[in-house]
């Protein structure tokens, strides 16, 4: 039985996947010098850099979104994921990238980093994509890489108030994803044992 994917519009920074794959092609190709250069000698002795390499592309730049849907938002970040309530969310700034406030505690997204200078003189005059409305949305739809136009969504949905004591305020669930931390830590350890030799 296939599992059925929330509707959702998914924010990705605009180089996040292009940096992803520049680290596993840079991966790949040492490992293709190790074994031209070595042997499968060469490869058990010194693949874990580019197996370090690889699993950092993937979760540092692959793996980030943000996933706006009907009830909230989910912000995946390299190691971990929080799901907001839209009654969590009192606001959002995007002086350093897309944050999201709360009562409880700012929860930053890895996935859409502040534009650079050119960047933002180039959004300016761009105008945003049209977005289907999250009450009609059926099915994942690319948002794009802009925190601010993120942000709009965001703040056009919230019902969280600002003025609502702390206790009261529903919370954010923010966990570890065992995933993404347990392969960098095998292939750092795998690193680690590799200088020790």
């Amino acid at each position: 039985m296939m599992s059925r994917v929330e509707p959702a519009i998914v924010f990705r920074g605009p180089t996040g996947r292009s940096y992803a794959v520049v680290s596993w092609v840079v991966a790949g190709v040492v490992l293709v010098a190790f074994t031209v250069n070595g042997g499968l000698s060469e490869v058990v002795a010194f693949g874990a850099f580019p197996l370090l390499l690889a699993v950092a592309g993937w979760a540092a730049f692959w793996r980030p979104q943000v996933r706006v849907t009907r009830d909230g938002v989910r912000v995946v970040n390299v190691l971990s994921t929080t799901w907001l309530p839209w009654a969590a969310i009192t606001g959002t700034r995007t002086r350093w990238g897309l944050e999201l406030t709360t009562h409880h505690r700012p929860v930053g997204a890895w996935a859409l980093p502040a534009r650079s200078a050119v960047g933002r003189v180039t959004s300016r005059n761009r105008e945003w994509p049209s977005l289907p409305p999250l009450e009609r949305l059926e099915r994942v739809v690319p948002g794009g890489g802009d925190p601010e136009m993120a942000a709009a969504l965001v703040e056009a949905h919230r019902t969280g108030d600002a003025a609502l004591a702390a206790g009261a305020a529903p919370r954010a669930e923010h966990r570890l994803d065992p995933l993404p931390a347990a392969l960098l830590l095998v292939s750092a350890a795998l690193v680690a044992l590799t200088l020790l030799r």
